[in-house]
């Protein structure tokens, strides 16, 4: 006996909901439309595949039910807990990934520097063409304007791995790409105006620090001299 497709399958659970094929067909259109932008939008920027349960996992529960409830009022339906129900029995099972870690170990792509929200950083540059850095420290705050120069303009591409922190990301015609992994140990004194490190001065002109560095004790003491 032939195996039931996955359209089949999608009519049999619509049908025990009381969905009719067309409310179905319109709210699955949607759902598939945005899962359609999100992969060429994904291949673009990193050049692979998003899987279908990568994407179910970037979305997250609550953003998954969002979109849901907008394909259901699309198809003329209520509310999109039955959409969600329907499309959930029939998703593909979870890949399997060689390091076995749970789907909030993924990285999602990271559109807005300010989620990088450690103080610390050890960055590394790697290279399949070239030896790889041995790394070094960034503050919080260089990362994030690296970030967003990086990423401006579509010259480069960021992820950010929530469980962890860690931040990968791609910088104009370079072909490596720099991780870095949040260090709690590494911090050190930041400029009250800008933010930054002492030692991350001499590179104002590139990275954005101010001229000169100012401690908050040193901005104290100049306030209340004679």
């Amino acid at each position: 006996m032939d195996q039931p497709t996955r359209e089949q399958l999608l009519y049999a659970e619509a049908a025990k909901h009381g969905v009719s094929l067309d409310q179905i067909h319109r709210a699955v259109d949607i759902i598939a439309a945005v899962q359609r932008r999100d992969r060429e939008d994904f291949r673009t920027k990193f050049g692979g595949e998003l899987t279908p349960d990568r994407w179910l996992a970037a979305y997250g529960v609550s953003g998954f039910r969002e979109l849901c409830t907008r394909a259901a009022h699309r198809a003329g339906l209520p509310d999109g807990d039955v959409i969600m129900r329907i499309v959930s029995a029939i998703a593909p099972a979870p890949e399997t990934r060689e390091d076995d870690r749970p789907v909030e170990f993924w990285a999602r792509p990271l559109t807005d520097p300010t989620e990088a929200t450690f103080p610390a950083y050890r960055v590394t540059y790697e290279d399949p063409q070239a030896d790889h850095s041995t790394g070094f420290d960034w503050s919080g705050t260089l990362l994030r304007r690296t970030l967003r120069q990086a990423t401006e303009h579509g010259q480069g591409a960021a992820s950010l791995e929530e469980a962890t922190g860690v931040v990968v990301f791609t910088d104009g015609d370079l072909h490596g790409a720099y991780i870095a992994r949040p260090a709690p140990g590494r911090v050190q004194p930041v400029c009250v105006r800008c933010g930054q490190w002492e030692q991350e001065h001499t590179l104002h002109e590139r990275f954005g620090s101010c001229p000169r560095f100012v401690t908050a004790v040193a901005q104290l003491t100049a306030a209340t001299a004679p």
